[in-house]
């Protein structure tokens, strides 16, 4: 244990001590599980749903089948329950392609904007 006291309070390359940059992220990450409870997401939600809003930030609009198709981040029934969770919570929409009314696409929706600008001013606040 006081190896690892030792190691964490080095100073960074940047001049930063490390024991500034753990309670920094520490602080961080209690204040994004704050927020994520807020909005009542839990982590495989939070996965799905930052993977689509980040797409949609890009230009893309991913559909249900993307998702699902996704088996790295989950089994499709969990992905699955996960959209429809989202979507009851308001965080998503899924709408029907205009080309093709069989294809859903999932837009994240202003709550789940508000929920990102949140997590921004986070960022911001903790550097």
């Amino acid at each position: 244990i006081k190896k690892s006291l030792e190691i964490s309070n080095t100073i960074t390359t940047s001049g930063v001590r490390n024991m500034d940059v753990l309670a920094n992220y520490f602080e961080f990450a209690s204040s994004r599980d704050k927020i994520h409870a807020k909005y009542k997401v839990n982590h495989r939600e939070c996965i799905i749903l930052r993977i689509i809003a980040s797409e949609f930030h890009e230009g893309r609009k991913l559909t249900v089948s993307d998702v699902i198709q996704m088996k790295s981040i989950a089994s499709p029934a969990t992905s699955h329950a996960a959209l429809k969770s989202l979507i009851e919570k308001k965080l998503i929409e899924n709408k029907p392609c205009p080309k093709d009314a069989r294809v859903r696409r999932l837009i994240p929706t202003e709550k789940a904007i508000k929920l990102y600008k949140e997590l921004g001013m986070l960022l911001i606040k903790t550097k």
